[in-house]
């Protein structure tokens, strides 16, 4: 395969732009820094402007122009996140000087009357506060003054009514609410921030921060400067970040603006703004329609106006535009801190962009009940959701050409440890993300802001491994880009029908799926128009992908585009499933409830896989498995000349062998497999039986193979690469006795020993041993060895980075599980020195805030190595 060869020979592509944080430092000391972000091979940084003192002032020039000189020396690009406070909206203090362009939210306020009355009247302007302005004065009839539901049939429009503040009526017989509708500025969100849904507003962004960056690097677009960054924009219509911002809740300002104004007034008439009130209150039959047009058009302005917007004028500009919205707990289809539609937001972009930070995916918690910096939940959607959402948006708008990034490893704290972030590289790799973000490089240390920082001034002891594991990182996202993620199984992404009720989340059945090693997509109502999708032989075809079947996750209401695809599906014989139950209502008169019952399939969640398998030729299908299969993740990547395969054991603790059929050596005959190993960058033949393939990895550990066109591969042996990791024999331990040493990273020149003649092991910084100590542990013994053999190390005990040196020889690097080697070339007979130097993080040392919510492990080596004699067991077994 071509990418393969590109990656042996070290022409890979650029996929890692790190942030790199300004304060205002010294020129020497950022350029120290670049030459740290270089020494891991990146190519590209994106400066952080947020926490600069003088954002778009004489020093930010004067520290961007040394920044980019730097960059055109080095042949690096620069990419700018687009604001000087975070979130993305600020426009660098624009608003403050343009108040007017500044968020307007819609409100409203509510008292009961009680009829019959003549000549009645309220005292309504203290309800619009100091700056609102009337929408509407409305009274709705209540048919049970016990609750809050109104009846939008018997409005009564009061608005013409007012007079000095008063509002003047006649009501007849019975129970009424009346409501008053206006805009205001006060109330909501942040303060002198964009509106998302207008487009004068977001303009100010660009003419804040864009354009005077284009007119002093003009030269530079599209070469050394590579674009923007927005970072996690929100409607921002309630303060904070709560993450279940809906509609439905009395006393919440919305988003607004006169284009949304426009566009309701469009499709209601411009008469009944009324209908308004549903977006507070229950108003019967009516009020899935109204939340759903409302949620449908503030959704399509914020692509329209925002991404939509700033998109064209980087791609008119020659540079790129790129970032990623708020996620967190399902948040990603709702108001607030949130965005209203994933897809459409980002529509926009060049990339798809997601970001997982605070916490938020730790291994083995992967259900609902998850505890993060922010919140309790959602350990389920974080694990199986915000991948996915990413990678599909990639595969599926042509806009992004495959490409999905992941901002990753931000304020997890100190205690994030390399082992962690190769598991957390894996997880995304393996769901398809391609481009990656590390949160951040700072030129500062100590600095408490959102820590792990890579090489926080010579202080992290994790900094040699992270090298590494950026080599890797880059040469795993070479293989998964410029080709095509090949997936079984559409699901639909639940946000339009939890606007109009209640739904099942999209990520149980994507999880259910997963679990079983079927991959799949979300796609979003969008796509299932008529011109961006077409049937061909009982398939799906969107864009370049083709489904199997649809799963759309059980819901109460079903919007009018679902309605309409389901029509045409059943029409054409493409199967359409409901997981658990069937919809209750319909906002469309196309088609009938007794028509959806009859043409689709409500599926258990236990049989989902199974049906999906039975109407398909998966890309994967486990044969046989023992160990934890439902943590086991695999995908395929097709590109021009052959298959990526990659599968990884997402479980921290239990180990995973299976036997699987791969559908490229099945298609192709003549095919050969090739096991690739992306952190020493080698690659040797993978054996295999027909098309089956037996593959063993240990807790957190991945593989990957590449499938290719050869005849010279023996298709009739099989061996599997038990060995590597799971040697049968009993091996001999290496029970020391030990020499301990220590460097304090940072702070010592030389090793110190501490400890001679151990066999006990223990954690380094146990509370009897040295509980503060931060940096680099030595082991040293001697092994001796009578007879010759393939000589396999195993370190059980180690967690973090580690380096082993045999005879002063360096035997090999581990970042990350399995934590084995194979050290024949640099083994003798008789007598060997061992050498192995671990490191631990430097929460030990600092205490962080973000580190309390890590479960830490412990540090150092506690478990005693283990040596294997593979040669004559494979000898054995071979006879």
């Amino acid at each position: 395969m071509k990418r393969l060869n590109d990656i042996l020979e070290g022409r890979e592509g650029s996929y890692i732009l790190p942030f790199f944080w300004l304060h205002g430092e010294d020129h020497a000391i950022l350029k120290d820094e670049i030459d740290r972000i270089e020494a891991c091979g990146i190519r590209e940084f994106c400066v952080e402007s947020r926490p600069h003192p003088d954002f778009m002032g004489e020093q930010w020039w004067s520290d961007m122009d040394m920044i980019m000189d730097e960059a055109r020396k080095r042949h690096m690009r620069v990419w700018l996140l687009d604001d000087d406070k975070f979130p993305t909206g600020h426009a660098a203090g624009g608003y403050e000087k343009q108040p007017d362009k500044a968020k307007i939210y819609l409100a409203q306020r509510h008292m009961d009357l009680c009829g019959p009355l003549k000549d009645g009247a309220v005292l309504i302007e203290n309800f619009l506060g100091s700056d609102g302005k009337l929408l509407g004065i409305y009274a709705c009839k209540k048919p049970d003054p016990d609750i809050s539901k109104i009846d939008l049939d018997t409005v009564i429009d009061l608005t013409d009514q007012v007079c000095q503040g008063v509002v003047y009526f006649d009501l007849p017989e019975g129970y009424y609410r009346l409501f008053v509708l206006f805009t205001t500025r006060e109330g909501g969100g942040r303060r002198n921030y964009i509106n998302l849904i207008d487009s004068a507003s977001v303009r100010v962004l660009i003419d804040q921060v864009y354009e005077p960056h284009y007119e002093r690097y003009k030269a530079d677009f599209g070469k050394t400067f590579a674009g923007f960054f927005s970072d996690e924009p929100e409607l921002g219509n309630v303060p904070g970040y709560g993450f279940h911002e809906r509609l439905g809740q009395k006393d919440v300002r919305l988003p607004w603006s006169r284009e949304l104004k426009e566009r309701l007034e469009d499709m209601w008439g411009s008469g009944d703004m009324a209908k308004l009130i549903a977006l507070w209150f229950d108003a019967g039959e009516q009020t899935e329609k109204i939340r759903m047009d409302y949620m449908d058009q503030v959704s399509f302005l914020v692509s329209r106006c925002f991404s939509g917007q700033l998109g064209r004028w980087c791609q008119e500009h020659q540079v790129r535009y790129i970032g990623h919205v708020i996620e967190d707990d399902n948040a990603h289809a709702r108001l607030g801190c949130s965005i209203a539609h994933f897809f459409r937001a980002e529509s926009g972009m060049s990339m798809a962009g997601i970001d997982v930070v605070h916490l938020q995916i730790i291994p083995g918690f992967k259900y609902c009940d998850h505890q993060w910096i922010a919140s309790d939940r959602d350990g389920e959607f974080f694990h199986f959701g915000l991948g996915k959402m990413g990678s599909s948006l990639a595969h599926l708008d042509p806009k992004k050409s495959g490409r999905a990034l992941c901002e990753i490893f931000g304020s997890f704290g100190w205690a994030e440890g390399i082992w962690l972030m190769k598991w957390l590289t894996d997880h995304m790799l393996v769901r398809g993300i391609n481009t990656f973000v590390p949160h951040a490089f700072s030129p500062i240390y100590p600095d408490r802001d959102c820590p792990p920082h890579f090489y926080a001034r010579g202080n992290n002891p994790q900094y040699p491994y992270f090298i590494k594991l950026m080599n890797y990182m880059n040469r795993m996202c070479h293989l998964l880009n410029g080709g095509k993620m090949l997936t079984d199984a559409a699901v639909l992404y639940h946000g339009e029908a939890e606007w109009c009720g209640d739904t099942q989340l999209f990520q149980r059945p994507v999880r259910l799926l997963m679990e079983h090693q079927i991959d799949c997509d979300v796609v979003w109502n969008d796509l299932l128009l008529p011109e961006n999708s077409t049937f061909q032989d009982r398939f799906l075809k969107i864009g370049s992908q083709s489904y199997s079947c649809l799963i759309i996750p059980g819901c109460s209401c079903l919007p009018e585009s679902t309605c309409d695809f389901i029509r045409r599906s059943i029409k054409e014989g493409f199967p359409v499933f409901f997981t658990n139950r069937y919809p209750k209502k319909l906002l469309s008169d196309k088609i009938t409830l007794d028509e959806i019952y009859e043409g689709c399939l409500v599926i258990n969640e236990s049989e989902l896989a199974e049906k999906v398998l039975s109407l398909c030729d998966p890309q994967i299908r486990v044969l046989d498995v023992s160990g934890s299969r439902e943590d086991l993740r695999a995908c395929a990547y097709a590109q021009k000349d052959g298959c990526v395969y990659m599968f990884f054991n997402e479980n921290p603790h239990k180990p995973v062998t299976a036997t699987v059929c791969l559908k490229y050596l099945k298609d192709h005959s003549r095919a050969h497999l090739t096991a690739y190993d992306g952190v020493t960058n080698t690659a040797a033949p993978a054996y295999i039986c027909k098309d089956q393939l037996m593959i063993h990895l240990c807790p957190g550990a991945s593989a990957v193979y590449i499938a290719g066109q050869d005849d010279t591969q023996n298709r009739d042996v099989i061996l599997t690469e038990i060995l590597k990791y799971e040697p049968s024999d009993q091996g001999i331990t290496l029970e020391g006795p030990w020499e301990i040493s220590l460097k304090e990273t940072g702070k010592d020149q030389d090793f110190a020993v501490v400890k001679e003649n151990v066999r006990q092991l223990k954690s380094i910084n146990a509370a009897d041993q040295w509980p503060r100590f931060s940096g680099q542990i030595r082991y040293r013994t001697q092994i001796s060895l009578s007879k010759p053999g393939q000589w396999l190390l195993k370190l059980p005990g180690v967690h973090d980075g580690t380096t082993v040196y045999i005879n002063g020889q360096e035997a090999g690097v581990l970042i990350g599980s399995p934590y084995c080697l194979n050290i024949s070339p640099f083994i003798k007979l008789g007598e060997n020195d061992l050498e192995i130097e671990t490191v631990n993080t430097l929460t030990w040392r600092i205490h962080d805030g973000q580190s309390t919510h890590m479960q830490m492990n412990p540090t150092g080596m506690v478990a005693p190595p283990i040596l294997y004699n593979v040669h004559n067991q494979q000898q054995g077994e071979n006879q």
